[in-house]
């Protein structure tokens, strides 16, 4: 598959092929509020377990591995969560086996 390429949420005139392109659609995924899209509202994921004061490190997990089966080139998904109480912050690793079976390493923030 082909993709624009994005660069820190903007648009670079490039395409994205290959593992990046995988890891691209994934940081995409994780990063979109599920609903936030009218286009595809099932887009997305749900991040009410990450934000505020309910944070769960695993409800934040369990939230990631149902937003990544939106991808089904994402497999052997191992992820963990942290928050950052001074700043508000929260962060999700994750190591995955994507198509081709090459592992991937992949770190969204959520502020």
């Amino acid at each position: 598959m082909k993709d624009i390429k994005l660069k820190d949420g903007d648009i670079e005139l490039d395409y994205v092929t290959g593992t990046d392109e995988i890891v691209q659609s994934g940081t995409l995924i994780l990063s979109t509020r599920r609903g936030e899209s009218d286009l595809v509202p099932e887009l997305g994921m749900d991040r009410s377990s990450l934000l505020g004061k309910n944070f769960s490190k695993e409800l934040a997990v369990s939230d990631v591995y149902e937003a990544l089966e939106q991808d089904e080139r994402f497999t052997n998904v191992t992820a963990s969560a942290s928050a950052n109480y001074q700043d508000r912050s929260a962060k999700i690793n994750l190591m995955a086996t994507v198509s081709g079976g090459k592992q991937v390493e992949m770190e969204v923030g959520y502020a």
